[in-house]
């Protein structure tokens, strides 16, 4: 099953200091940068709301930042209530509650099953787009982001490239390869390549959540 991810902006309505509460408003639906457009009618939630947790940038490892309470369309917007723990329950989430209230974040990110789609071309900005226009969707996940949850956004932030390991307290380093003259400049990654890494990263990420929702996770 394929999972999309779209980041959307939202107004994020009054906070109720009480409950930590607050309503997030999707914007009225419009064509994005690839094309794509999400009719707000065609969202389905029902198993979503059987755990409605909203993990922080897709982070399925860490505990989740806030819940949503309820999540609906109204005249044609996509809005959900979430409540946010208190800085006692998780320094952390209170933190991103916060940011939100005052302002600085204002996006989150939808992961989505579609079920009904179909190609559409759009003129976006005097040039036309053909993309895709979703016509049901399944909701399978609300994640706080401040960047999208793309491949090409993956790429920039080196989440599909070889990760650095830590020289273990009172081991020697491991020696690097002599190197050849002239060959101080790094190899250029292929784009094809960059791409593929970062799908793979983004595909571990489709799976982790997956195997949250099914409970697999340790």
């Amino acid at each position: 099953m394929k999972l999309v991810h779209k980041v959307m902006d939202f107004e994020v309505g009054q906070a109720d200091e009480e409950t930590r509460t607050f309503w997030a408003v999707a914007s009225s639906p419009t064509v994005d940068r690839q094309g794509d457009l999400i009719e707000p009618t065609g969202w389905d939630f029902a198993n979503f709301l059987k755990n409605p947790v909203i993990p922080w940038a897709h982070d399925y490892a860490s505990p989740p930042v806030a819940r949503a309470l309820a999540v609906k369309v109204d005249q044609g917007r996509l809005l959900f209530k979430a409540q946010f723990p208190t800085a006692e329950e998780y320094a952390f989430a209170d933190t991103i509650y916060r940011l939100y209230k005052g302002g600085y974040l204002r996006a989150f990110s939808v992961g989505f099953a579609p079920l009904e789609s179909e190609v559409a071309t759009h003129a976006v900005g005097g040039r036309s787009l053909t993309g895709t226009r979703y016509l049901k969707q399944e909701l399978y996940e609300i994640s706080c982001v401040t960047l999208p949850a793309n491949p090409e956004a993956l790429v920039a932030l080196g989440l599909g490239g070889p990760r650095f390991t830590p020289t273990p307290a009172g081991a020697s380093p491991t020696p690097s390869p002599a190197r050849t003259p002239g060959a101080d400049a790094p190899a250029a990654v292929h784009p094809m390549a960059a791409r593929a890494l970062a799908q793979a990263a983004l595909g571990e990420l489709i799976a982790a959540r997956l195997r949250y929702h099914l409970g697999l996770l340790n």
